[in-house]
């Protein structure tokens, strides 16, 4: 029996062998994405119960519902804004983040203090801040250039998209520590043991780190976009017609009275649940993405 060959099967029948499981193969079978489907159903049933229950409490006199009916066209105009923010802050904010948390991991000097000033930069500062002074500077070097103004055609939407990639860069310097933590959370034996078997250190990185990397940063990055999509509201310091503008807007046209003060917190009620869908929905969707791609024990391994 010792000198049979190694692919002998326990059935006596050389020459048969399993075929190799692929890690990737399995994480893309147990990707189900009808489970994605029934959580944005859910999202959307949760938000049509919401609004059934919140009709009929207009119904029966809680509160004035043609004037929340007449806040619809604000409301969906804003939705659809803040739609647009967010994806534009979530992608801008995790690519920034991949980049300079890979950065921060780095050998090289200047690469990880560049990167290591970015982080410490933007997470010291307050997003509303951060806004505002991106808004007012653009502003200012487009008035103080002469000339520049006419050639970028709206100062003003230069200026305010210059505002919504401050939000971006301020969720990237969270992630970056989200991305390092997760890639310093790899082994290095695993590396050296990659590197070892002829794999350069970029193949190392792509086949060995990231992966790893991903499947553990998942939750804390699920995290981080669920926060951004509420602190897009803070875009409307700077006049974008978001759902908290609207909200602003709706309520600046109001005397204060008893009966307008119940108004006024109706359009605050509006848009809370139109957050609570569009947050519930992407939660339940990137819960399911880290469901897909956990691998058991990998967490406990890393410890």
């Amino acid at each position: 029996m010792g000198g049979e060959d190694a692919s002998t099967t326990l059935e006596g029948r050389p020459g048969t062998r399993s075929p190799p499981s692929s890690r990737s193969a399995g994480s893309l079978r147990r990707f189900d994405y009808s489970r994605i489907i029934k959580n944005v159903a859910i999202g959307l049933g949760a938000a049509v119960a919401s609004l059934g229950v919140f009709v009929s409490l207009g119904l029966v006199g809680v509160y004035d519902l043609p004037y929340a009916l007449s806040t619809l066209n604000a409301l969906k105009l804003g939705a659809a804004n803040t739609l647009t923010l967010i994806g534009i802050v979530i992608p801008v904010g995790f690519s920034a983040g991949f980049t300079f948390g890979w950065g921060r991991t780095s050998h090289r000097w200047l690469t990880r203090s560049i990167s290591t000033v970015y982080v410490e930069f933007f997470r010291s500062m307050p997003p509303l801040v951060l806004i505002a002074f991106a808004f007012l500077i653009s502003t200012a070097v487009l008035l103080g250039i002469p000339g520049l103004a006419d050639r970028i055609g709206d100062p003003n939407s230069f200026a305010i998209s210059v505002s919504v990639l401050a939000l971006a860069f301020h969720s990237g310097a969270y992630q970056a520590e989200i991305v390092r933590a997760g890639i310093q959370s790899v082994p290095t034996g695993q590396r050296e043991a990659a590197e070892a078997i002829g794999l350069t250190k970029a193949r190392t990185l792509v086949y060995v780190v990231l992966p790893q990397m991903f499947r553990i940063s998942l939750p804390a990055l699920s995290n981080e976009f669920a926060s951004v999509i509420k602190d897009t509201s803070l875009l409307s310091a700077v006049g974008i017609l978001d759902l908290a503008y609207m909200a602003q807007n709706l309520s600046s046209r109001l005397i204060i009275s008893r009966g307008n003060i119940d108004n006024i917190f109706l359009v605050y009620v509006e848009i809370a649940l139109i957050y609570f869908v569009m947050t519930f929905v992407v939660s339940r969707v990137l819960q399911e993405v880290e469901r897909a791609f956990r691998v058991p024990g990998l967490e406990a391994a890393q410890l």
